[in-house]
């Protein structure tokens, strides 16, 4: 079977050259290579497209808004949370969130600044929340990107932590 191989890359080969005799060329050479340029900075490959996989703030400001309406159930919220919400975590979510309304603390008001990728179909942005009765509260809040925007899970436990001040 080698032989037969050998043989039939060795007929493939001088047909290529008895056609290029053919044609009239000389010299057959393989071209050299060209440098690939590559953008870099400090050594680190750039993206060709840094922003291709990065939300709008619009995009964040959907889901900080969802997940802080005091009107809806976490249980209707697992969109908004990577890899959905929990029985348990909604009830205790809920629960957070009852008790920031009696405070006084809802609805926030979200500011979301520096929006960077942080990964594949991931970001990260400095998100300040405010309301009545709370002082400014800034936290860099990661996102994943899970068939749409969604707060990692870590992140979502950030938020809710602004519930229970």
């Amino acid at each position: 079977m080698k032989f037969l191989a050998t043989g039939v890359a060795a007929i493939a080969g001088a047909a290529v050259i008895a056609g290029a005799a053919a044609a009239g060329v000389t010299s057959i050479a393989a071209a050299p290579a060209q440098p690939q340029a590559q953008l870099a900075v400090f050594g680190t490959p750039m993206p060709l497209n840094p922003v291709a996989d990065v939300p709008t703030a619009e995009d964040l400001y959907g889901v900080l808004n969802g997940l802080a309406n005091p009107g809806v159930p976490f249980a209707s919220k697992s969109y908004l949370v990577e890899n959905g919400i929990g029985i348990f975590e909604g009830k205790t979510a809920d629960r957070l969130m009852k008790n920031a309304v009696a405070k006084g603390l809802l609805p926030l008001n979200f500011s979301v600044a520096d929006i960077a990728p942080n990964g594949p179909g991931v970001a990260s942005a400095n998100v300040t929340a405010s309301g009545p009765g709370m002082a400014p509260t800034t936290q860099t809040i990661t996102f994943v990107n899970q068939g749409g925007w969604k707060l990692s899970r870590g992140s979502a436990s950030q938020v809710l932590s602004l519930f229970s001040s």
